[in-house]
């Protein structure tokens, strides 16, 4: 039986269509956000080009905001998976909120 032998595909349902896309959107979604976190985490506080109070620094008074941000991704998957968040989870160091939106990282600790 060769390609030309192939019976026309059925058309799809819209419903199931629809289904399909819901479900694909939704795992690609899930996917971004862990990689996102993930990334994220590793960048702020494992950067090699700048320290994490630098970073912090830069962020400026946007950094409580995208710091609260960060958390809220991170419970919410933690909510459906917390082992997929562990590897971002890992390297999130101390820090301080401050009044002004601008965040004060702990000074790591040599252990």
């Amino acid at each position: 039986m060769g390609v030309l032998d192939n019976q026309p595909a059925q058309p799809v349902p819209p419903a199931e269509r629809a289904a399909k896309q819901i479900k694909q959107q939704a795992k690609m979604t899930y996917q971004q956000l862990l990689q996102v976190f993930n990334n994220g985490a590793r960048q702020f506080w494992r950067n090699p080009q700048a320290t994490p109070a630098e970073i912090a620094a830069a962020l400026g008074t946007d950094a409580v905001e995208v710091f609260t941000l960060h958390g809220k991704i991170g419970a919410l998957l933690a909510s459906i998976d917390p082992a997929a968040i562990a590897d971002g989870a890992s390297v999130v160091g101390e820090f301080t909120y401050n009044e002004d939106g601008t965040v004060t990282v702990a000074a790591p600790t040599n252990s």
